[in-house]
This record gives structure tokens, sequence and C-alpha cells, in this order.
């Protein structure tokens, strides 16, 4: 586990994970004297702050001058989505981009049956999708060989029904847009002056990150929907006065901690009055989840999710969409292929294949090459084409390729990596490569706005993860004058230790689960999949796409013959892709050239591994189906009692000497002896009733009375889940009532144990360490669109029936 930097050791204010800033619930007076004290003592020792994370801190700064209204450019602090719509032009002209105030079904609450143009993005997906046929089987236990979309409901529908095969598929209900329930809260304050390689006219950008949530008469919950607001420093010479403003020397750190107990609130007012000054505002960027298929219907995938990507400047006193950067308009170049050989010829001139060998590259020549919208598709996103715009533009045009000259390139070594280093750069490519659910920056759960069985366990990405140490020595270098490495390594990539000024640096062994590159023969220094813990591992491809290579795979264990070495968490099965990129030409013109990909489908290969471990059944796991709900299927098995009770750890644990209730400075060692952190623990899966807590409006408080407890593999920073899966905080398990834990199912116990026998205190310790488990990133409803309250009534959709005598899949009788 990444070790904790000395700014981290002064009683915890604040501490950092990586780079990443995060203060715990302390306060401690800041001086003006102070406040820039540490200016006049930089040192190459400085602590450079990159993210900013911490609830307290993040509710202080929206209260003081950065609520999503003042970040717009308002006088009057407001998060509420409603107050925001009325008040806010800036965001008013934005909502309206997403959808419209079109009048609902009075009957179903649904958007109506003719839906008229121009009403915004999810009106136009649900009139474009609606009443569309995907035929072909997705599985050998498919009940129908294919499925019908009807209506594309919004969570709301009346009465909720779940399905025999298959709930049909949500959209977003863009009415949380303009709700007096909704708010957009700051989950993060990111620092990207490194961002001074992409605009030779300013030093850098500061990005203030809004996530959609919701308090209601039924609960709360955050919503998988993004706002960048993105500010920048204006051009000043080197940008080494903005850069010094991101330090904290280590005599700063000693007198913070000499101040006593306010840090929370005093660090945000060192905040405002040094790097959060001088900011003017450039753009606001939004990414969100548009639709969620369900496993149901996607047997083969696992689900599906569909992203929409968007980015609005300021255009004669309104918020208007603006040209992506560096991702391509396939249709548009598609229609006009002079557009291709003008990208080609721009590639040739100056110096821009370096930059793009160094991902820095701008690609600008022509506005009509780019795109004002992009599409992302979860889940298997790394191998898809529809996440892959340049592959799908040279696809069968390997002769304009060869007309660019990389045997110069550092870092790119083939034509497949040059067409990958295009794509990783656009926003659908970035975004589904080693991101989670298609984010890369989660944030915190708030409590007040997350139930305790509804919580991500980490804030970020396993790409944020490794970039934060790339922009850390960027960061530092701008602020001791000195020339930052400009060099940008694929998203999928590990951290690395920055140290030269324009080497490609080593990068760090893959862990397990990471993505990999299956050969070597595309990118220099790329990284080599490590051992786990003494077991071999190896990058296998565990998905192929029948229509085009997958430079991609996934670090998985060698064939383990020895059961003892097994574990849960990892993929079961392997498959391939098969695409279907022809778009329907009955219902007007489609947006995008991906619009569509949800058409994909998975064909199941065989086993990864075939030994399940032998002994009592509770030692032998099992690998579910994709129709499960998990991508690849995952191992998995039940719990003894011990490990239900976690007193399975007691030979691994020490004490701590931290106070109660206070997260701990340290690596898991601190808790774990010599850093023996468990593969697996006795957490909790999704299972019977969990289709009907998503029709509740308060899903977090259905799931604590539902709970199935099972062994999966745990994850904390530096060893993050598998494509696909999150990192979920272990809940408190020893509060469910008995009666809930005690259920049955088939007559027979789901859980062991019970409450009482339950060790409180090493789930307290397991979190302080910042360690969860993994779980198929839609099993958290604050990363899927459906399982929420109406947003008009703040109530739950309906009460929710089994109805197993409709139309499967959408098909009529």
């Amino acid at each position: 586990m990444q070790s904790i930097s000395r700014l981290a050791l002064f009683i915890m204010i604040p501490f950092i994970v990586g780079a990443t800033l995060v203060l715990t619930p302390q306060n401690t007076r800041i001086t003006p004297s102070l406040l820039y004290h540490w200016q006049t003592h930089l040192t190459e020792e400085a602590e450079v702050i990159v993210n900013i994370l911490d609830s307290k801190v993040l509710n202080i700064l929206e209260n003081s001058g950065y609520s999503l209204s003042e970040t717009l450019g308002a006088k009057k602090a407001s998060s509420n989505t409603k107050i925001l719509f009325q008040k806010n032009t800036y965001y008013r002209d934005f909502a309206n981009s997403v959808g419209k105030n079109i009048p609902h079904s009075t009957k179903t609450d649904q958007l109506p049956k003719v839906i008229p143009l121009q009403q915004g993005d999810i009106p136009e997906m649900v009139r474009l999708i609606r009443k569309f046929e995907d035929k072909g089987k997705r599985s050998r236990k498919d009940l129908k060989a294919g499925y019908y979309i009807s209506q594309l409901s919004n969570n709301s529908q009346h009465p909720y029904s779940v399905e025999s095969d298959g709930d049909e598929p949500r959209h977003f209900d863009y009415r949380w847009l303009y709700s007096p329930y909704g708010y957009f809260k700051l989950i993060a304050v990111v620092n990207r002056i490194d961002k001074i390689d992409f605009d030779k006219n300013s030093c850098g950008e500061v990005r203030f990150i809004y996530r959609l949530s919701y308090r209601s008469k039924s609960g709360g919950s955050t919503l998988p929907f993004f706002l960048n607001v993105v500010h920048q420093y204006p051009k000043n010479g080197s940008c080494k006065k903005f850069a010094v403003k991101w330090l904290a020397s280590a005599k700063l750190s000693k007198q913070l901690r000499s101040l006593g107990n306010k840090a929370t609130q005093h660090f945000a007012k060192f905040l405002i009055e040094g790097a959060l000054r001088k900011l003017t505002f450039k753009q606001l960027e939004t990414n969100y989840q548009s639709l969620r298929f369900t496993s149901g219907y996607m047997h083969d995938f696992g689900g599906q999710a569909m992203y929409f990507q968007r980015v609005f400047k300021i255009s004669k006193g309104h918020l208007a969409p603006t040209s992506l950067e560096n991702t391509p308009n396939v249709l548009a170049i598609e229609k006009n292929p002079v557009l291709l050989k003008q990208f080609i010829a721009f590639l040739a001139l100056d110096n821009n294949l370096k930059k793009l060998d160094q991902g820095t590259l701008v690609i600008n020549f022509n506005e009509k090459f780019l795109a004002k919208r992009s599409v992302s598709w979860s889940t298997l996103g790394r191998a898809r084409t529809a996440n892959k715009p340049y592959r799908r533009l040279f696809a069968n045009k390997q002769h304009l390729l060869n007309t660019v000259d990389i045997s110069k390139l550092t870092y790119i070594k083939s034509y497949a990596g040059l067409i990958e280093r295009l794509d990783n750069m656009t926003c659908m490519g970035c975004h589904q490569s080693s991101g989670t659910a298609g984010f890369h920056m989660l944030g915190f759960a708030d409590n007040k706005y997350s139930h305790g069985f509804n919580k991500q366990e980490l804030p970020y990405s396993p790409h944020t993860y490794a970039e934060s140490a790339r922009r850390k020595a960027y960061v530092r270098q701008i602020a001791l004058g000195k020339i930052a490495n400009k060099f940008r390594p694929h998203s999928n990539f590990s951290r690395a230790k920055w140290t030269a000024t324009s080497a490609i640096p080593k990068f760090d062994p893959l862990t397990i689960r990471s993505m990999c590159t299956i050969s070597k023969n595309h990118f220099s220094a790329s990284p080599s999949c490590k051992p786990h813990k003494g077991l071999k591992t190896v990058c296998h491809a565990t998905v192929t796409n029948k229509g085009t290579a997958v430079l991609f795979g996934e670090c998985i264990l060698s064939e383990q013959k020895n059961h003892r070495n097994l574990f849960a968490g990892g993929a079961c099965w392997q498959g391939q892709i098969i695409e279907n990129s022809n778009l329907p030409t009955d219902r007007g013109p489609i947006p995008t050239y991906n619009y569509f990909a949800f058409r994909d489908k998975w064909r199941l290969i065989g086993a990864l591994h075939a030994n399940r471990g032998t002994g009592h059944k509770r030692q032998r796991y099992g690998c579910g189906l994709p129709k499960a709900g998990a991508p690849l299927g995952r191992r998995s098995r039940s719990c003894t009692v011990a490990e239900e009770n976690f007193t399975v750890l007691d030979h691994l644990t020490v004490k701590s000497s931290h106070v109660k209730g206070t997260p701990s400075p340290s690596s898991a060692s601190t808790i774990f002896k010599n850093n023996q952190i468990p593969n697996e623990l006795c957490a909790n899966q999704g299972g019977n009733g969990f289709d009907l807590c998503a029709a509740t409006g308060n899903s977090g408080a259905c799931l604590k009375t539902r709970v199935a407890r099972a062994v999966l593999d745990t994850c904390y920073p530096g060893n993050f889940c598998r494509e696909d899966y999150i990192c979920q905080k272990f809940p408190n398990y020893h509060l469910i009532k008995p009666s809930d834990y005690w259920r049955k199912r088939r007559g027979k116990r789901v859980n062991q144990s019970s409450p009482a026998k339950i060790s409180g205190a090493t789930i307290a310790k397991i979190r302080q360490q910042k360690i969860g488990f993994c779980v198929p990133t839609y099993f958290l409803f604050n990363m899927r669109v459906d399982g929420h309250p109406s947003p008009t009534t703040g109530l739950a959709p309906g009460k929710p029936k089994i109805n197993k005598s409709r139309p499967l899949r959408g098909y009529k009788k």
C-alpha cells in the first residue's frame, strides 16, 4: 500500500493518500502571517497538493463562494437544482441541453409517446431508442432470442415490476436537474496546472467537481452524474507564482500541528486565500450515465451502460456546447473523407507527431473534424470500438497510416499503438480506460447524501490514482522554476517515479486485476504484471474482439494447481465481442457512430480456471455467469462463521494507538502485520430481492434488510478492482436487525452468524485503512440511474411487484 507522506504525520491534519490531500474532521487556525510563510521556505521536500477530497473541507468551500451557482458566475450561493434552474442562466442553458421540461404522462410518469424534436439529449435518446428491437440470443439460457424496447422508461415507472427475464432499460430522469430534492455537491477540487501544455495562454486549470445528489422523503443518495466546472489561471511567465500555492513545506506542517483542533475550517480558508485566487471561468464539462441496461437484457455483458460527455463554453451570454478535445466526429468524417486526409497531413506538420507521442497534442486544424458530443459504453469498454473512434475511422485504411512516419517516436512503437494513443486522448477512450463506471473522480461519500450500504470506499479511479503521481511531480517542477516532464502515459499505465524532465519514466509493476498490454510491441516501457503475494500472474486477454485487435488484457493469476492459492474475485470466463456497427435507418439522423452499440454481443469461449478448490463446500469457489450482473463472472464462495464475525482476522491484526473514530495516518500495516492485507473478506453481494430494493426509493436501507454475505476480494489505494467493478465500503453488519440477518431463502438461512457476534471494532479498523471489497459497479445504486425516488415527489416510484406473467423482455405474448 502506498506510504503516507510526511505532511500526513501531524495528528492527521491533513493526511495524504498518494498525492491526494484528504483532511480529517479536525480544525486548525491559520493566521494571515502563516498563510504565505511556507512560500519563503520552499524546498525539494515540500509536499504537493493535487486533489482535495475531504467532504467537510469541501462543504466549507461550497459555503464560502464555491457553490455551483457561484463557480458559474452568480453572486449568490446555491446548490439546489430547482433554485439553480430558476436563478442561474448558465445552469439553465446546460440543463435544457440535457432535457427540456416536457410534460410527462399523468398515468405512467413517462415522457410522452410522441416526443418533439430538439428537446434535449435525453428526450432525443428516448425517441431514437424507444420501439427498437434487437434480435439474437445473448446466452444459452436466453428465454427470448432478442428484446424489444417498448418504453425506455425512467425510474418512475408505475407500477414498478420485476420481470422474469430482466427489467426494461432505464434512462436518466433529467427532472433531477430542476428538482426541489436535487443538489449539486462539491466532491473534489483538482489542481490541473499541468494543463499548461494544452493552452499556452494560461497557467493551467483548477477543476471544481460536482456530483448530482439528493435528499428526499425516501432517503438520500448520489447519482452517476458529474459536472466539472473548469477555471483557469492567467498566463504569468513560468507559472511558478501559481504552482507554489499548492505546495506545503515541512515548517508549515509543524506549525499547523501546533495550532490545535481547527484544521478543517481554516485549511479551507488557506485554500481560498491562496491557491483558489486569480481564477476565471473557462468551461463546463459533463459526464453522466444516460441509460442502463440490466443484466436480464444483457445476459452476456452482465449489463450495459451508456454515458454522455459534453463541454459548454460561454457564447453570446449563454452556455453552448462546444467542440470536444481531440474527439472526432466520426459520422461527419465518414461522409467527408477529405477530413481524414487533412488529419494525416496535420500530424505531419511541425512537431505534432512528437506531441502525440508525448500525449499533449491538441487537434485544431478544422472544427468540422471534432465532435460536440461523445458517447461511451460499458461494460468491457476496453475491447469495444464504441470507445475507439479512431480505430473505426482507420479500419481498412492502412494505406493512410503507412504515410505517417513513426520510426522516430519514443513511446509509440506500432501503428496499432498510434491508433490506441489517439483513442485514449478522446473523451470516450479516456473514460473507458482504467475508469470506474465511466468516471475518474467519484469523491468520498457524504453521510448526508448516502446510506452505509451504498458507499464506495475509494474516491477515484485506478487512472486518477496513477495520474496523481505524475501531476504531483509536474507541479513541483513548475514551483521550483524548472522544466516539467510533459510526457503523459496511456490511462491504463500504472504509477511511476517521475524524476527526469523529458524521459519516459519507469512504471511500477502492475497489481493483480490491472489493465496490461498483451504485447510489448506497441508502447515502450509498458509495465508488466507483478506476482501477487508470491503467486505468479500473467497478462491475459480475458476479452477479445472478433473484428479488431484488443491491445489490453488483465493481470490474472496463472493457472494454480494448488487450490490453497485460490481466492475470491477473479474473472471466471473469457469471451469474444461481436460488434454491430450498422445504424438504423427508420428513425431519422443518429447523433453518433456508437449510439446503438448496445447491440454488441459477447460470446463465451471458456473458463479461465477450472480449479474450484476442495474440501468443505464453504471452501469451494463458485463462478456465476454474467447474467447475474457480474461481467466475465467472478469467483466467490460462502463465508464461514469465523469469517462472518471477522474473528478470522485476529491473528493478523495489531492494536492501533490512534484515537477512536480517527482515521489512521499510516498504511494498512498499522492494522495488519507485515502488510498482510487479506486477499478476501466476508462481505455482501447482490442476491434475492436486489431488484426489489431498486423500487423502494431508498435502496441502501432496503439492502440493509436483505444482506447476503459471501467471500469477495479486497481493494484499497494502489490495489484496485477489476474493470467494471468498484471498491465498496464495508457497512456495519453488526448493526443489522437480527430478524433481517437471520432471514431464510428456500428454507435455509442466508447467513450463518448473528449481528451480536460480528466485530464492529474490526470493521472500523478495516475502514480506517481504506480497505473495501469489490462488487460489480452497478451493485452500488449510486452508480446507476435506477433505484432512486421520483425527482418530482421525492417518493418511491411505486410499490414493487414481481410479475412473471409479463411479456418477456418487451415482447408481446
